[in-house]
């Protein structure tokens, strides 16, 4: 009976070492487990963060435009009145003798509609010939926006720093492309990316002017 007590209690124990090691080994796989999803989160989180700062860096690449201080009024571009090509040379010596000598002096004074009403009756123009005169000026306050890409722009109807931050930058190179077909402004159409440092740019004057 000894015997056989003996030989029970040896295999119980022989069986609570077999379950010791088998629970000590399915611990084990689980941690490994464990630590292998949770390496290959990690590498999956730093390969988006790698991935998101490289898009930020070609972002700000393609930008080079928003200030490292002030607002927007730093990165306004002010061209003299002349480059705008309808503008007679009779009609630019009026303009000068009222003081405005830059596109930029022409969008401040037209505020509004009764400001080109004044101005139109003053140089003997039609007022949605001034109007167009604004747009454009209006539009070469954005960064990197030629006159010949502003002329362009007003002709698509374009108008303003916010019909421009409301474009689709695809949908914006058709309708250039299909305007420009017409009047011939530009020889080579901005790509994508181009308008799309146009469309930020000018959202971010706008809301630095809100």
């Amino acid at each position: 009976m000894d015997y056989l007590i003996q030989q029970i209690s040896t295999y119980m124990l022989i069986a609570f070492l077999i379950g010791a090691v088998y629970g000590w080994l399915v611990r084990a796989v689980r941690a490994n487990k464990d630590q292998q999803v949770a390496k290959e989160v990690q590498e999956a989180t730093l390969l988006q963060h790698r991935q998101e700062c490289q898009r930020l860096l070609e972002k700000i690449e393609q930008l080079e435009l928003i200030p490292d201080i002030g607002g927007a009024e730093d990165w306004q571009d002010d061209y003299s009145i002349d480059v705008i090509s309808d503008i007679e040379s009779s009609t630019l010596n009026k303009l000068k003798d009222l003081g405005i000598q830059t596109t930029k002096q022409l969008f401040t004074l037209c505020v509004d509609d009764d400001a080109i009403y004044q101005l139109a009756s003053k140089i003997a123009v039609e007022d949605f010939v001034i109007q167009r005169w604004v747009s454009i000026a209006d539009l070469l306050r954005v960064a990197n926006i030629e006159v010949d890409d502003a002329q362009l722009l007003e002709a698509t109807e374009i108008y303003s720093l916010s019909d421009l931050s409301k474009q689709k930058p695809q949908r914006l190179g058709e309708k250039m492309t299909k305007t420009n077909q017409q009047h011939s402004l530009l020889t080579v159409i901005p790509d994508a990316d181009k308008l799309q440092t146009w469309i930020e740019h000018a959202d971010h004057m706008l809301s630095q002017q809100a």
